[in-house]
């Protein structure tokens, strides 16, 4: 069988990671240079389906365009702060095995670039037709961030938890 060539496997080690989290920053960076009426359309597509689908399993409150929109902003950063988590696992700046307590560098560059990349996303609203900056979807972003990277190190620490218990099972 033949093996991989190692550049092959560092460039996808790097790549893939790196080419995620910049395709769905571009992702966010382009519904925000949507103009008003365009987002307002998609806004309320997404409105109609999810209304739908609550309706169709029993849920009579109908879930209002309002909090979408908001739910939208929160999930495209929580999705954001957990790319670039990966990509601090793919570039070994952190990880579950170092004794390095990997809370520490995820918290300090993944959230603080998640807030860089709200401001910019609501800086580039400013420049479409009908919609404007708003200080409260940067504060909904950073929750979004703060709640996925929390999620992402509990995860890691139960991992962590279970690999010690694992090789302490092993030396007994």
């Amino acid at each position: 069988m033949k093996s991989i060539h190692p550049s092959v496997l560092k460039l996808l080690r790097f790549g893939v990671p790196s080419l995620l989290t910049l395709g769905w920053l571009a992702f966010i960076f382009s519904n925000s240079l949507q103009t008003g009426v365009e987002s307002g359309e998609q806004s309320h597509q997404v409105f109609q389906i999810v209304n739908q689908v609550t309706q169709s399993i029993g849920i009579e409150k109908s879930i209002t365009e309002a909090f979408i929109r908001k739910a939208a902003h929160f999930t495209e950063f929580a999705i954001l702060a957990v790319l670039l988590c990966l990509d601090l696992f793919a570039f070994k700046i952190v990880s579950i095995h170092k004794k390095l307590y990997f809370s520490i560098p995820i918290l300090s560059l993944s959230i603080p670039v998640c807030i860089c990349c709200a401001m910019i996303d609501e800086t580039l609203q400013h420049f479409s037709a009908g919609r404007a900056p708003q200080v409260k979807d940067v504060l909904i972003d950073t929750l979004g961030a703060v709640f996925a990277t929390g999620l992402l190190i509990a995860i890691f620490v139960i991992i962590r938890l279970i690999l010690r218990r694992i090789q302490g099972q092993k030396t007994t």
